[in-house]
């Protein structure tokens, strides 16, 4: 941890949790109204763009592939 605090490293990451908790979620947004934020839609053929802008921490919200 010294060394990720030194250096100023940021961890980047993501997890799931179960198929219930998605449920949950999913269940409170429903009845909320909460929505993500979504930053653009991109064609799966620029997901290597998408996937640069994320790396570069140029979005205010999710980025969305469509096939």
């Amino acid at each position: 941890m010294t060394r990720i605090f030194f250096l100023q490293l940021r961890i980047v990451g993501s997890t799931m949790g179960t198929r219930e908790e998605l449920a949950r979620l999913m269940r409170f947004c429903e009845v909320t109204g909460v929505r993500p934020l979504i930053d653009s839609v991109l064609p799966l053929a620029e997901a290597r763009q998408g996937f640069a802008r994320l790396a570069e921490g140029d979005v205010f919200g999710k980025i969305v592939f469509t096939a």
